[in-house]
């Protein structure tokens, strides 16, 4: 009983010393880089923990506003339908899963399908092909993770969510945003960009928004309405 009296201390001191050693590495661990390599780093982490998001958003481009309810499940699933605006945009739906690409305009009461099957980047502008509300999270992260000068701006309430506007410069010649200063808020729990302005002028702002809610499948599905005609196209096309 003495000897373990005697190397109780010891055994307590050498516990502490790993426990030590331990918390030393995990800050050293987090603090390697630059702050700003160490800001992108933690939004990659932040974004990745993103599923699914759903709720309403109003984009702007030339003084023409389209209010639209949104679905995404990610990688690869989105849907919108929008709400109000123009009347040859009013109940345009929009719908992107793994397989087919959908766009319909009751205006034209027309659908548009395209194949997602063999989906390329280069092809994600064309029409069913992809959509800005899709890519822009990943492409704005893209562009972080290659930009030499992030300013980190105030924190604000976008969607009754504390967000942290960050603004930096688009180059020239950049395959995913238009040249020039982009100011973005991020969402501070999940870093999804709540809001964006360009330098073409096209602003995106979310009225509401819920994270990592379920989904139903269904909703990434579009049926044509009945007597729509329905043009099928290829990518690249």
């Amino acid at each position: 009983m003495q000897l373990n009296l005697r190397r109780g201390p010891l055994w307590i001191a050498a516990g502490l010393l790993v426990a030590i050693a331990g918390i030393l590495a995990f800050v050293l661990m987090n603090n390697r880089g630059t702050p700003q390599e160490r800001l992108v780093a933690e939004i990659e982490r932040e974004l990745a923990r993103v599923q699914t998001v759903q709720g309403r958003v109003n984009i702007t481009l030339q003084n023409v506003t389209l209010e639209q309810e949104l679905w995404v499940q990610r990688p690869g699933f989105m849907r919108t339908e929008t709400e109000a605006g123009p009347s040859a945009f009013a109940g345009t739906i929009v719908v992107l899963n793994n397989e087919e690409g959908w766009v319909y305009s009751p205006a034209l009461d027309m659908a548009t399908v395209v194949d997602r099957s063999s989906f390329q980047a280069e092809l994600a502008d064309e029409a069913g092909a992809g959509s800005i509300l899709e890519r822009m999270p990943d492409r704005i992260l893209a562009a972080l993770q290659t930009e030499t000068q992030i300013n980190q701006g105030s924190r604000s309430q976008v969607a009754g969510r504390d967000a942290t506007l960050l603004e930096f410069v688009i180059p020239p010649n950049d395959p995913s945003l238009p040249a020039g200063i982009l100011q973005v808020w991020l969402d501070d729990q999940y870093s999804y960009p709540l809001a964006w302005r360009d330098s073409g002028g096209r602003e995106l702002r979310f009225s509401s928004v819920t994270f990592n809610a379920e989904i139903d499948p269904l909703t990434f599905v579009f049926f044509p309405p009945p007597g729509a005609s329905v043009r099928r196209i290829q990518p690249g096309q």
